[in-house]
């Protein structure tokens, strides 16, 4: 019975044509070896055969049948059929086939097709156990279909000559028809710190609760609807508070008048056609509090396949769950910000990540936040393509009033005051594609929740 279920899960005239060619000369061997391996083939004897030949070539021999009959031995079945005969009749079926490594594709696939059931039976046995904890369970099985993905690669390797030239083929394009790749943040400001957000990029926006990331964040994604849809996971706030956010963008009415429904029949209209604005956009919520960074890279994959998907926010790093067993708060980061790079690059999407500044950066006499402040700052510093924080410096004044106002330094502090009041900072920490450490300023309308230009 098991072994019905699986014959639709090979194809030995497959198996048989990609040898038979590999057999005939080292070039095509070296042409599939970087994506086929022997335990590819459903086979032994196919296994053998390949593992053979790879054997011979990469101690720099010459391949012959005499050679492979060496290593295999005169027999290779119990019934005593001749390894010679069989060698044989794989070169003559692929003889006349010049498409025969066109098949590899399929043979690695159904390799993977044979592991991923193999992998989901051991699951269904183990789960079925008493005392097996879900999330260990998740976590091995994880690792197996990792396992099961890395090796079922049918992509060969790129040598650098040819990826010149799709470089230099994109670059023409841009040329010819003006058209940048990624997609820019509405503020040329801070295109300048930052650069464009381009496909397979980690961004990361940092800054003390209350200062305005999630604004920015939510700002930044609002841009890049215009280009392509994304996703928003909200960890912290509700769906609809996030959206109240984004209608008061939109309009002269607060949040807090929103909620509390204190505005006139003229605000009412222009809620009305916020609301109608934001139908069109291409952006979907996800506010399941507690969510794992497994779940939203499925969340991901099906948003991709579905609908298109160009770029995810996360607000906050802090809040992200994992499956994978981490010792502390800093391994569970540092895990996190890997796996949200390996995924921005596996979906070719842009990631937009929210981190709090810690506790202990805000008692610096300046707090302006720098990586290290930042949750997770070693992981973002190793991970990420670019990194701002942001700072309210009117804010923290307030908290640094003086006792006597008649005083020098309370006129230096009423003119700090007044100097910073609606203002915001932004300073690049890092940059990939160019240089960090410069710092811009924005208008802040708190109101209306958005950054601005600041008018010259």
């Amino acid at each position: 019975m098991a072994k019905q279920q699986t014959q639709h899960l090979e194809n030995l005239a497959a198996e048989r044509m990609v040898l038979g060619k590999v057999l005939q000369s080292e070039a095509s061997f070296w042409a599939v070896a970087d994506a086929l391996h022997a335990f590819h083939f459903s086979r032994e004897i196919h296994q053998r055969i390949y593992q053979a030949i790879r054997d011979i070539l990469t101690e720099g021999k010459r391949m012959s049948i005499a050679i492979i009959e060496s290593r295999l031995g005169p027999e290779y079945d119990d019934d005593g059929k001749s390894t010679v005969s069989l060698l044989t009749a794989l070169l003559r079926d692929a003889e006349n086939n010049e498409s025969a490594l066109d098949e590899v594709e399929q043979i690695v696939d159904l390799w993977r097709h044979r592991k991923l059931i193999e992998t989901l039976e051991h699951g269904l046995k183990e789960a079925k156990k008493p005392n097996v904890m879900p999330a260990d369970l998740l976590s091995d099985m994880e690792v197996k279909i990792k396992d099961i993905n890395v090796n079922s690669q049918a992509e060969p390797l790129k040598w650098i000559g040819d990826i010149a030239g799709k470089v230099l083929t994109r670059s023409a394009k841009t040329k010819d028809t003006g058209i940048i790749p990624g997609f820019d943040t509405g503020l040329p400001t801070l295109d300048q710190l930052i650069g464009r957000i381009h496909a397979g990029d980690l961004g990361f926006i940092g800054a003390r609760a209350g200062d305005a990331k999630t604004l920015l964040s939510f700002q930044l994604a609002l841009r890049a609807q215009l280009y392509m849809p994304g996703i928003f996971f909200e960890l912290e706030m509700k769906d609809e508070d996030l959206t109240a956010r984004a209608m008061a963008g939109e309009t002269n009415v607060s949040v807090a008048e929103i909620e509390a429904g204190s505005y006139d029949a003229f605000a009412l209209e222009d809620l009305k056609s916020a609301r109608d604005k934001l139908k069109g956009a291409r952006i979907v919520i996800d506010d399941r509090p507690k969510l794992a960074v497994e779940q939203m890279r499925d969340r991901c994959v099906a948003m991709k396949r579905r609908h298109g998907l160009g770029f995810a926010v996360v607000d906050h790093v802090r809040l992200v769950r994992t499956f994978n067993k981490s010792t502390n708060k800093f391994d569970r980061i540092e895990h996190v910000t890997g796996e949200f790079k390996a995924l921005a690059k596996d979906l070719g999407i842009a990631f937009i990540v929210l981190s709090q500044v810690t506790r202990s950066s805000q008692r610096r006499d300046d707090p302006f936040p720098n990586l290290t402040d930042l949750d997770g700052g070693g992981s973002i510093e190793q991970d990420a393509d670019w990194c701002v924080s942001l700072f309210r410096r009117d804010r923290w004044l307030k908290g640094q009033r003086p006792q006597e106002m008649d005083s020098k330094e309370g006129r230096e502090w009423a003119e700090q005051m007044q100097r910073w009041k609606n203002r915001i900072e932004v300073r690049c920490l890092k940059r990939r594609r160019g240089e960090d450490g410069e710092t811009a300023e924005f208008e802040f309308d708190g109101r209306r929740g958005q950054l601005r230009e600041v008018e010259r």
